[in-house]
């Protein structure tokens, strides 16, 4: 038993799961967000659900859980009211954790959506998972460092279901992780990516091409803390570079602060001409505030925002009170742009054509995981490259030929390779790093030289087409191109893997 604590109510069971799901989020949505702002935000329960080729009961869990090593001090107590479940204490390190275990008769509301999955996932496997007829829950609230307790909910799912088909984030709107993503991203002691945390939800009128209406938003961050995150887009775009980068920005900073910081500037990158800022409002007072132009200074605190729905403009664009039905009417934080030139809220990415490129700004916690998985994996990324970077053929003319001055192994070959890194180059008097991409040329263990392909904004001893002197001291990122497709550090396996054809 649990010393002192006879009552769990924060994580839920199963048994409730099948009902109606009971939500950790204060009804006073105002104060919601004042807590958000004060860092004090409330969690909803992190939910991930495995499907086992077998079925299991409680007993085959509790032998797992015995004959693992990962997780110490630990201790199991039966949930209260329900014979399906089990709440898991144990300890890593100086970290005391609390996990609720639970088996339930699959769920036919638990669908599988292959487009948001961390791999393809095949006909077959579909298949073989849709013929299981258990859920095995594993739930918990996540503490501060989200991405180290989450990699601890994983942990859990890799432990209790070893054989594991799929696993599903239900917290993530059912984002599907196969069993190769899941042992890949536990095999070294390495931060997961901040995307790992939340799905990206696109909706786009159909009614024209292009279209001229979009709207992004985020499912899986109200299990950390903060709000969900939008951008509602009211003109058209012509590419989606740049939206995924802008978001994880604002939400690598938010996690990095432990709060949003609602009405204030937040820098999110630099073009060329200036510096680029997020502003972010509630979504109640931000759909108010689309194509208004309001100047920041202008802005309501949280204690004046209406909250309701009144007076929300409906069925005008994509997002507007029209669209928010029961699971989208959670609480969310809805991105404007401001810059130096113009403090007044613009959408993002209206007239972004016009800018050269932005350089997207990371917390330099998160620059220094990347940096760190980036150089441990970095053998993949030789290996591969001494295989594939630098065959002895002809060159093959036109488009695909010519992108990154890439070389293919025959006339005939039409999957062409390319590898890039990303290296974080030294200016100024103090330890600031400019991260840049390189294309590689030479490659001799951790030394090698590279093709700069980006305009510095500080380094003024580099240019673009440069090539110069590098090694793996210097690695932030990388990333390598084969036959349309894009693996990095945290994809490699997909490439390595026996079912992919070189």
């Amino acid at each position: 038993m649990f010393p002192g604590r006879s009552v769990k109510p924060e994580i839920i069971t199963a048994q409730q799961h099948n009902s109606e799901r009971i939500k950790a989020l204060p009804m006073d949505i105002k104060q919601y967000y004042l807590e958000v702002a004060e860092g004090k935000g409330k969690r909803m329960t992190s939910e991930v659900v495995a499907f086992s080729p077998s079925r299991l009961n409680l007993a085959e869990l509790e032998e797992r859980l015995a004959s693992q090593t990962f997780f110490t001090q630990s201790d199991i107590e039966y949930a209260e009211h329900d014979e399906n479940s089990f709440y898991y204490t144990c300890h890593y390190g100086d970290e005391e954790l609390l996990f609720l275990v639970s088996l339930a008769p699959r769920a036919p509301e638990l669908e599988i959506n292959p487009y948001y999955s961390t791999d393809p996932l095949s006909a077959g496997l579909l298949a073989e998972v849709n013929q299981t007829e258990q859920d095995i829950y594993v739930e918990c609230l996540l503490q501060n460092d989200v991405l180290r307790s989450y990699r601890y909910q994983l942990k859990m799912v890799q432990i209790l279901v070893p054989d594991l088909l799929l696993g599903i984030d239900i917290s993530a709107a059912g984002r599907g992780f196969t069993r190769e993503w899941l042992n890949f991203q536990l095999e070294n002691d390495v931060q997961l990516n901040i995307e790992s945390l939340y799905t990206i939800h696109a909706i786009y009128d159909t009614e024209n091409s292009p279209p001229t209406m979009y709207w992004f938003h985020t499912h899986g961050l109200l299990r950390c803390g903060i709000p969900e995150v939008e951008l509602l887009l009211p003109h058209t775009i012509n590419a989606y570079y740049g939206i995924p980068d802008l978001l994880r920005s604002f939400i690598g900073q938010s996690l990095n602060e432990g709060k949003v910081l609602f009405n204030e500037p937040m820098l999110c990158g630099q073009t060329e001409k200036q510096l680029e800022y997020i502003v972010a409002l509630p979504y109640q007072e931000g759909i108010r505030q689309i194509n208004k132009n309001t100047p920041i200074d202008q802005l309501k605190s949280l204690e004046e925002i209406d909250y309701s729905h009144d007076n929300m403009p409906e069925n005008e664009f994509l997002g507007d009170r029209g669209d928010r039905d029961d699971q989208h009417d959670h609480p969310s934080c809805m991105l404007f742009r401001v810059n130096e030139s113009s403090p007044v809220l613009q959408t993002f990415f209206r007239g972004f054509d016009d800018d050269a490129a932005i350089m997207f700004y990371r917390p330099n916690s998160e620059t220094h995981e990347m940096a760190v998985k980036a150089r441990l994996r970095w053998h993949y990324f030789a290996q591969m490259f001494a295989e594939y970077g630098q065959p002895v053929v002809k060159t093959k003319k036109g488009l695909l030929g010519g992108l990154f001055g890439k070389k293919v192994r025959d006339e005939e070959d039409e999957h062409p390779w390319a590898f890039m890194v990303k290296c974080g180059i030294p200016y100024g008097d103090e330890d600031d790093l400019e991260h840049m991409w390189f294309i590689p040329e030479t490659l001799d263990n951790d030394v090698f030289t590279g093709k700069l392909i980006n305009q510095p904004f500080y380094v003024e001893e580099m240019e673009e087409g440069g090539v110069y002197p590098l090694n793996t001291e210097m690695l932030t990122d990388w990333n390598i191109y084969f036959s349309g497709e894009k693996y990095t550090p945290d994809t490699i396996y997909q490439l390595l893997s026996p079912s992919q054809v070189h």
